[in-house]
């Protein structure tokens, strides 16, 4: 079925979108944080910077450089191709046939295509994407007016299935290598750009006359304007890798399990534990291309130790870096700490904290202090169901990535110690064949290594909220809305000016209107209840996207419309003049939560214009590997990271009053058809770490569920939602279903799901107390929305 423009306006239901961007200086930011982002990952004889002047492009995404991911990660915004940065920064390109009969050869191909429908290609962005035509030798004749060639790599980045390990997807196409080898045979300097995640890199050294890469990322619509300005020095590049690129796809742990390697594809055995990433090459002697945290600059810094000081509060590094080199730049300094040895097996090195300079002018010193919260260096024991820190030396590193760093300082721990004594709650259904580390060799720390000491006796052990069981929570639920009075004709304005509880409202409510608060509207049939309210409500008016909840009580009961939309790219609003920024990946590499939360509070702000409450973002899920569903969608292999610029993201979105952020997907999120069967220790140290830190820190509005955890549904684990999330973190906000999760229900009101995000199945009917509770929780988010603000201003 074919929209026209008229038709999709007339669903904005009154909203005129601007024909300008309402927030132009969304864009420079846009443009600030990509730059922030790309890495340079190799710069032989100083290639870069280069000066504008004539230069040969190539490369499928030089033309078509990608912008944002496909599905939910598309944001239909016009971007600055490759092409387009450059031209605008001063170059002249050479190669103009080559790219005149690619873009030509597109175009046929796409509108040759009937297997992309319009709905595909208008709001899931999906495209034909051909491979790139053979350059001809006359094509080089043309483009050598240059002495310089950029090629562009690109990948597509979809919301939706895992990647494959496959030529054109992880590794190059036939004739991406042909051309390749043919340029960089033909030019004196040939520079590759990785408009693309982690791919296979080998070639970079492989193929002779490569002497410069740049990791593009997905940038977002300022990207070609970005990358110029990396290529010509504008912008010293500052980004650092948020994941290991391995040399061979199989180092990865996790790849027996991936790409329909897996022997039961219904359930995924989480084997690596918690050695995800480098903790796994660290710790098992895999030498990657490119290790975590890696980027090269324009400049030269020097890091150097000043202080180190420790106590149960927190473990303080101080460190001072001064620009020994010729231009300004930025440098980050990565701190990692080493657990000692014991009946725990422990990654060798793992990320405990960061910091990043200011731009640092030749010969400026800047003093960096990098606190680390003492808990963190715990370890989960899952006999004792409690973090723990093993007795010995703890030991603090300083550096640049996670293969170049210098011991600084030993804590010693004269006794085991427990931080925090909890319980085991997600216990996986069968054992899995775990990793574990191998035997570490002594190592003699240097002279200059401050030597510190902890006593297990001042540690004082934190007792875990504990929830109570699931029938006493049930039984605790059904008394409080006894106790409530009956308020026959109570509306929702009644309860926002105090006159009547949340309880009596929702307990006023027949069955028939709860089921639909608690669900999207996609699957949404009328229902009409008695008239309560005796004031006027506006619908609230807006572009439509992902979701949006009931608007058939607004005007009996005063509960008004609530719109969701896509993210965290950008909102996926269609005709409408929105930012698309860099993807989670990008935004990570900068390493500066500050940027995140600028850019955060930037999206923020265009929600409330356009009347959106809520944005499906930030993911916070661990990259497992780069054949990981949600291309474009997570932060990071490394959960501290990953927690630290989500928290930023989300405090920057909420700074804007009446819009919210929805941390997803709570519990595993890399795949999200397969059962992912995970060990205790690794959902608390690995995967749930970052939702904990965001959720504590940064309080967001709302958090999305993902698959199938440990034989059950995310959705309908109450351990999961009520015990951890709820209880021991004190997450007072909604819960919230993947799109197309519903079908989990009805246990998942009773686990502690508020909110069926997609639409509800219409199967059992859920017990009412359950379904009243995750009401009052959801009519709470609406009270604090600009919905409410709209609809009674």
């Amino acid at each position: 079925m074919e929209f026209s423009m008229d038709q999709i306006i007339a669903g904005f239901h009154g909203f005129v979108p601007p024909e300008e961007h309402p927030f132009p200086e969304h864009i420079e930011k846009a443009r600030e944080i990509a730059g922030d982002g790309m890495v340079l990952l190799v710069n032989e004889e100083n290639t870069l910077p280069i000066a504008p002047g004539k230069v040969a492009l190539f490369g499928a995404g030089a033309a078509e450089t990608v912008s944002s991911g496909t599905g939910p990660d598309y944001v239909p915004v016009p971007a600055a191709s490759v092409r387009d940065g450059l031209v605008n920064a001063g170059f002249t390109i050479t190669s103009g046939s080559w790219i005149n009969r690619f873009l030509a050869e597109s175009e046929a191909a796409n509108s040759a295509d009937t297997m992309l429908s319009f709905i595909d290609r208008f709001f899931y962005g999906r495209t034909v994407q051909i491979d790139e035509p053979l350059i001809t030798d006359g094509e080089i004749r043309e483009a050598r007016e240059a002495d310089t060639a950029v090629f562009v790599i690109r990948r597509n980045a979809g919301g939706y299935g895992a990647r494959k390990a496959e030529r054109d997807d992880y590794y190059l196409s036939e004739a991406e290598e042909q051309n390749l080898r043919k340029v960089a045979q033909a030019f004196e300097r040939t520079i590759v750009v990785l408009n693309t995640g982690v791919m296979d890199a080998n070639f970079l050294f492989e193929i002779p006359g490569i002497t410069a890469a740049v990791l593009m990322g997905i940038a977002g619509m300022e990207g070609g304007n970005a990358l110029a300005n990396v290529l010509t020095g504008e912008k010293n590049p500052a980004g650092r890798l948020t994941e290991t690129w391995a040399k061979h796809a199989s180092d990865y742990p996790s790849y027996a399990a991936r790409s329909g390697n897996e022997e039961d594809p219904h359930r995924e055995d989480h084997t690596e534990d918690i050695f995800i990433g480098y903790r796994y090459f660290d710790t098992f002697g895999i030498e990657p291309l490119f290790p975590f945290g890696y980027g090269l600059s324009y400049t030269e810094f020097t890091i150097e130790s000043v202080l180190t000081l420790v106590d149960w509060e927190k473990l303080t590094v101080r460190v001072s870096v001064t620009n020994a080199g010729k231009v300004p730049g930025r440098e980050v300094v990565q701190v990692y700490v080493t657990a000692p040895e014991g009946r725990l097996t422990k990654p060798y090195r793992e990320l405990r904290g960061f910091g990043k300079t200011r731009l640092l002018a030749p010969g400026e010193e800047e003093n960096l202090t990098i606190e680390i919260p003492t808990f963190s260096l715990a370890s989960y024991d899952e006999a004792k169901a409690a973090y723990v820190m093993e007795a010995g030396d703890y030991i603090v590193r300083i550096g640049r990535n996670i293969n170049d760093t210098v011991p600084v300082a030993a804590v010693t721990l004269d006794e085991e110690a427990v931080t925090v004594q909890l319980r085991n709650e997600m216990v996986p259904n069968h054992e899995i064949n775990r990793l574990t580390a191998p035997k570490r060799p002594h190592e003699e720390l240097p002279e200059e290594a401050v030597f510190l000491s902890l006593s297990a006796y001042d540690c004082e052990t934190e007792e875990g909220a504990r929830t109570a069981s699931e029938d006493t929570e049930r039984a605790a639920n059904r008394k409080r809305f006894e106790d409530a009075p009956d308020t026959p004709n109570a509306t929702l304005p009644d309860v926002k000016e105090g006159r009547v509880s949340m309880e009596s409202f929702v307990k006023s409510l027949e069955p028939d209107v709860l089921i639909r608060l608690a669900a999207g509207t996609a699957d949404e049939t009328p229902y009409e209840t008695k008239k309560r309210l005796n004031r006027a409500v506006r619908k609230v008016s807006g572009p439509g996207s992902s979701a949006e909840l009931t608007s058939l009580f607004a005007d009996s009961l005063g509960i008004p419309n609530f719109r969701m939309t896509d993210g965290p790219s950008g909102l996926r609003l269609s005709y409408c003049k929105t930012t698309c920024i860099p993807s989670e990946v990008l935004i990570a590499q900068t390493f500066d939560p500050a940027l995140g939360e600028g850019v955060g509070e930037a999206l923020g702000r265009e929600l409330a214009f356009y009347h959106q409450s809520l944005v499906s973002g930030p993911g916070m899920n661990v990259r497992r590997d780069p054949l990981c569903t949600r291309a474009v969608d997570y932060f990071s292999e490394d959960p501290y990271l990953t927690g630290r610029m989500g928290t930023a993201f989300t405090k920057g979105v909420q700074k804007i009053s009446g819009v919210g952020a929805a941390a997803r997907h709570f519990g595993t999120g890399s795949q999200e058809t397969w059962d992912a069967a995970v060990s205790e220790r690794a959902l608390r140290e690995i995967f749930l770490a970052g939702f904990e830190m965001c959720v504590r820190e940064a309080d967001p509005v709302a958090v999305m569920t993902g698959g199938f955890l440990n034989g059950t549904p995310a959705s309908s684990r109450f351990d999961l939602l009520t015990e951890v999330l709820r209880g021991e973190w004190g997450f007072k906000g909604v819960v919230m279903t993947d799109w197309n999760a519903g079908k989990a229900y009805p246990y998942g009101y009773h686990a502690g799901n508020d909110l069926a995000a997609g639409g509800l199945y219409v199967g059992k009917q859920p017990d009412q107390d359950d379904v009243r509770a995750s009401v009052c929780r959801v009519l709470r988010m609406i009270m604090r929305s600009v919905s409410w603000d709209l609809s009674f201003e």
